[in-house]
């Protein structure tokens, strides 16, 4: 049986109430053609001394309270509960592949202020983006240079999916809500993923359904949770207030699918 590889996910949205999505690349292993929300597996620099030294929001009481998935009962799931030191990890690595695929950056000054975009110097950070991509300069050394904190405590996180045990790709994946930090524009990485787009959840559906936009199962499932909010406001208060269930879809008839009592549970 294939071990799930840990990986972070971000929903970022902006008012009134918009996600950002990016075509993954026709050559990706995983989902290549599908519009799916910035996001990618764990590194081992997310782990490291440095980065978390250079990130806020990693503290043990706010960790514990915002990994707090439970299995509902009618899921099998053969994976632990994720651990503080883990739950730390897929924090910074949510952080670090929002900034890779999608050019944000959630981060504050030593003062604990938001970062100034209006007087960043964006073509350098544009520069320094690829290099974090490409591993010739890490998220940590990245952050210090700037003397800047990556901030864990933009992040919420809204659920928790793990691949089902017969694909031969599988991802511990916890999914985090954020609201995009004023003065920044999301832009595609233009080597994982193309055609970034803000769009609302129901307008991704329905081009879905037109047969005009390509989704993988988890993607509509969070698009359809989140269609009926008309404010970030809201969403991002549903967000803070849900349970957390982790969700193993089942292999249905070539598809996946999860219990009809689970579908605006989880």
């Amino acid at each position: 049986m294939n071990t799930p590889r840990f990986a972070a996910t971000v929903i970022l949205a902006r008012p009134p109430f918009e996600v950002y999505l990016t075509r993954r690349s026709a050559a990706s292993a995983f989902a290549p053609g599908a519009f799916v929300f910035p996001g990618g597996t764990i590194d081992a620099q997310d782990a490291a001394p440095a980065v978390r030294a250079r990130a806020l929001g990693l503290e043990s009481e706010r960790i514990d309270a915002g990994f707090r998935a439970t299995i509902p009962a009618g899921l099998q799931c053969d994976e632990a509960p994720v651990d503080r030191e883990t739950a730390r990890t897929v924090t910074v690595a949510a952080l670090r592949e929002l900034f890779e695929e999608a050019g944000v950056l959630f981060a504050r000054t030593r003062s604990g202020a938001p970062i100034d975009a209006a007087s960043a110097d964006w073509a350098r950070i544009a520069s320094e983006r690829v290099a974090v991509r490409d591993g010739t300069l890490s998220f940590a050394d990245f952050l210090s240079a700037h003397d800047w904190y990556a901030d864990g405590s933009a992040l919420t996180l809204f659920s928790h999916w793990i691949t089902p045990p017969g694909e031969p790709r599988r991802y511990n994946t916890h999914f985090f809500f954020a609201v995009a930090p004023p003065g920044q524009a999301a832009l595609a990485d233009s080597f994982e993923t193309h055609d970034g787009l803000w769009i609302a959840p129901a307008q991704a559906l329905a081009r879905r359904r037109a047969g005009t936009m390509h989704l993988v199962y988890p993607t509509i499932k969070h698009l359809a949770r989140l269609q009926s909010f008309d404010s970030v406001e809201s969403a991002l208060a549903f967000a803070r207030r849900k349970p957390v269930l982790t969700i193993v879809p089942r292999d249905a008839a070539g598809d996946f699918a999860i219990p009809p009592e689970l579908e605006d549970a989880w």
